[in-house]
């Protein structure tokens, strides 16, 4: 019996796999509309500034629109279809996907290994969160997206050090890639020191719910809500365990009294103390780690 649910697991997963890559389309181009909300004039001018951006940098930029992304989530949806039209030159791997999921609300931007200098995760979730998404909330999905495409074609020819030409200058820069990168850093530093602060005078409990505060605020700065909850469970998790075992040795083979019994930091029990302490595509790429960022509007 154990034999015959193995194996009737194994095909439905299997199945389940074929079908996933079966329902994955084919693309006709740079712009591909499989949802329909592009007009002519809008799906042009995207398509030539992929084109563009191909011509001065090899880049190749792919814009994906369907209804849904279902029985795949729209992040292993679009890793999928970026590996399936193999985006981005041959060796290079310098491919990027925007992928838009009518009924999930969904934008993703894919990059490939080759991009991630020029578009890294929080420049790549920056871009969304200012020139994408509030045109969404707004009903304007050819805006948001052209907006979005241009300002990721101008930080890869930023990258590259080269100029688009004088038709693509409305994209003025995000701070994402300095400016962000430096907050979150700031941010960590301060992290760090209030955590081994609070290791020091708080009992392993508390240490984990800190732990997981601050797992939450990064998960926010790097990847909205999900990750911010996925961010604080973590962080709670990781930080009462490393809590009590940092405990558990201060008490056992330091000879200190301090340990969880006594409610003291994790320090408590150091040193014997009392408690204290202190176009078409190539397809020769199709290479990506899952690097980008997603927003639901």
């Amino acid at each position: 019996m154990k034999k015959i649910l193995f194996f009737v697991v194994c095909c439905l997963f299997f199945a389940g796999s074929i079908y996933s890559q079966e329902n994955l389309p084919a693309y006709s181009g740079f712009v591909n509309d499989f949802a329909g909300i592009l007009d002519s004039q809008s799906s042009a001018k995207i398509n030539e500034l992929s084109k563009q951006l191909e011509s001065k940098t090899s880049a190749e930029m792919a814009i994906a629109i369907v209804k849904t992304t279902a029985p795949l989530v729209p992040k292993e949806y679009a890793v999928k279809l970026f590996k399936k039209w193999g985006i981005g030159k041959k060796g290079k791997d310098n491919g990027i996907l925007i992928l838009l999921s009518m009924e999930d609300r969904r934008v993703e931007i894919e990059v490939g290994y080759g991009l991630e200098g020029a578009i890294n995760d929080a420049k790549a979730g920056k871009i969304l969160d200012d020139y994408v998404i509030p045109f969404f909330k707004k009903g304007d999905f050819a805006g948001g997206l052209y907006n979005g495409a241009e300002a990721i074609a101008a930080e890869v020819a930023k990258e590259g050090k080269t100029d688009l030409g004088a038709g693509y200058q409305g994209y003025k820069g995000t701070d994402a890639s300095g400016g962000n990168d430096s907050m979150i850093i700031n941010i960590l530093t301060f992290a760090v020191i209030a955590f081994v602060f609070v290791m020091a005078i708080a009992p392993p409990w508390a240490v984990g719910i800190v732990g997981g505060l601050i797992g939450g605020c990064v998960g926010i700065l790097s990847g909205g809500m999900g990750a911010a909850l996925f961010g604080g469970i973590i962080g709670f998790g990781v930080s009462t365990l490393f809590a009590w075992v940092m405990a558990y040795f201060a008490k056992n083979y330091k000879g200190g009294s301090g340990g969880t019994s006594s409610g003291g930091g994790m320090f408590s029990g150091w040193g014997g103390g009392s408690g204290s302490s202190g176009g078409g595509f190539s397809l020769g790429g199709g290479g990506s780690g899952g690097g980008g960022a997603g927003r639901s509007w």
